[in-house]
């Protein structure tokens, strides 16, 4: 019964992490990115700043300096620099597609970085899963578009971000990270802002899409994380695939986006080699108990 309920917050996490998604996109259409990205940080700040409050935990701390911490807020400033401006300038269905890689550059991290022992079908499930993301973005003889780019940025970014997540002292919680890392959104969008050159307003017909998008975005933090702690991991892992589904049909439902055959085909490849190293994970992580 635990790990239904864990189950559900993850299936409602991903939706209302592609409305986020979808809700960016659409707020980026009349208001620049740089704006959006900074009502996002504001907003989430101020969120996570009242639950450290509440749960009585000292913000302004030397742990903000500490180096895995800053590391990690480095690479959350830079994945939120590319994601949104890859939401804004490339499909849905793409990005997500491409975001899907993470599980996969994580254990690639893990086994260059921690020294983590990948066994050769892993291996194999890394490699078939990068395929995809290169079917995706199908590079050509001249180089990989830009805009598309951005998104594979973007995902090795948070893969990064969730690497050092792994190494965060213990005694900093999730509130508190998630309150500097909501917090580095705002110079990032104004450095993002300021050098597009755009317009410092916010166009009121994005009223909306950006109330929704902070909704969204922090309905899905708290689901995900309340997943991670009730349930098994084997269990609800899997479950952030659901994202993919949730964004296409969201691109089709306000953008008539179609996700082509390429996308589709380098999803499937990207979303059976990530629930193959997840399952194996699993499967090696009860060997050894």
């Amino acid at each position: 019964m635990i790990n239904l309920r864990a189950m559900i917050f993850m299936i409602v996490g991903m939706a209302t992490f592609a409305g986020g998604d979808a809700m960016v996109k659409l707020s980026a259409s009349a208001t620049p990115t740089g704006l959006v990205m900074m009502t996002m940080g504001l907003a989430g700040a101020l969120v996570f700043f009242t639950a450290c409050r509440i749960s009585k935990t000292r913000i302004w701390s030397p742990l903000f300096f500490h180096p895995v911490i800053f590391i990690r807020n480095i690479f959350e400033a830079a994945a939120a620099y590319f994601l949104f401006q890859a939401l804004a300038l490339v499909d849905l269905s793409k990005v997500a597609a491409v975001l899907q890689a993470i599980p996969l550059l994580l254990t690639l991290m893990a086994a260059v970085f921690l020294k983590e022992r990948v066994g050769p079908r892993r291996w194999i499930a890394v490699g078939v899963g990068l395929l995809g993301v290169m079917i995706i973005i199908r590079p050509t003889t001249e180089g990989i578009d830009g805009t598309e780019f951005l998104a594979v940025l973007g995902t090795i970014s948070l893969a990064l971000r969730d690497l050092t997540s792994r190494l965060a002292p213990p005694e900093a919680s999730t509130p508190l990270l998630s309150f500097y890392a909501f917090s580095t959104l705002v110079p990032m969008g104004a450095i993002l802002n300021y050098s597009s050159g755009d317009v410092w307003a916010i166009d009121p017909s994005t009223y909306g899409p950006l109330a929704l998008m902070i909704l969204f975005s922090v309905t899905g933090y708290y689901c995900v994380t309340m997943a991670m702690r009730l349930g098994d991991v084997s269990a609800v892992s899997p479950l952030r695939y659901f994202r993919l589904p949730c964004t296409a049909a969201l691109g089709y439902l306000l953008f008539d986006e179609i996700p082509d055959m390429y996308t589709i085909a380098g999803a499937i490849l990207v979303v059976g080699s990530g629930l193959f190293v997840m399952l194996r994970e699993a499967q090696l992580g009860r060997a050894k108990s």
